[in-house]
């Protein structure tokens, strides 16, 4: 009688990078160039004792050795797409429709609960919110509750003005909508 495979010991599917620990890293094997020559193969060694499993060995990882900074500078060739329009000379601001004082820039709604915040007169103290919060524990359940729709009712309320949105037209709406809809 043969063993299954849970009682058989060890996979035997190769160890990938996905199934091993978190430390254990074994690369996509993109790197690996063929032959012993100096930084090819693997950049690195997996190490059995330790707490990182793989260590890079700094004479096997590849560098790349570019162009000088002259190279760079006096070359017509840029990295970058330029956001301002090169052939028109008056033209010297940069582009950019997300900037603070751009007319482009698109107005979202506020969702805070606080819709528009204004500034109290006399700004909030600590002792303030200290003495709220005991008031606030000594509530029972449902004049808990009660505070906190009566705040939503004030949102709801700051939204609304806001937005011009008019209830009552959303309700007759609602309720034209309802007596059209067959029962």
């Amino acid at each position: 009688m043969r063993p299954t495979s849970i009682l058989a010991g060890a996979s035997r599917i190769p160890l990938t990078g996905k199934r091993g620990n978190k430390d254990f890293y074994k690369g996509t094997g993109q790197a690996r160039v063929p032959g012993g020559g100096h930084r090819t193969g693997a950049p690195g060694v997996h190490v059995v004792r330790g707490k990182a499993k793989y260590r890079l060995l700094d004479d096997k990882v590849r560098v790349f050795i570019g162009p000088g900074n002259d190279a760079l500078m006096n070359t017509e060739l840029k990295p970058y797409v330029a956001t301002r329009d090169e052939s028109d000379p008056h033209h010297k601001t940069f582009f950019n429709p997300f900037a603070p004082g751009s007319p482009l820039r698109p107005r979202l709604p506020s969702f805070s609960p606080n819709a528009q915040q204004s500034k109290p007169e006399v700004p909030l103290s600590r002792k303030d919110f200290t003495k709220f919060s005991k008031q606030y524990s000594q509530l029972s359940g449902e004049e808990k509750q009660w505070v906190i729709m009566e705040q939503r009712r004030k949102w709801w309320q700051a939204m609304e003005k806001m937005y011009q949105m008019r209830s009552g037209e959303e309700s007759a709406g609602t309720a034209e909508q309802e007596s059209k809809a067959p029962a």
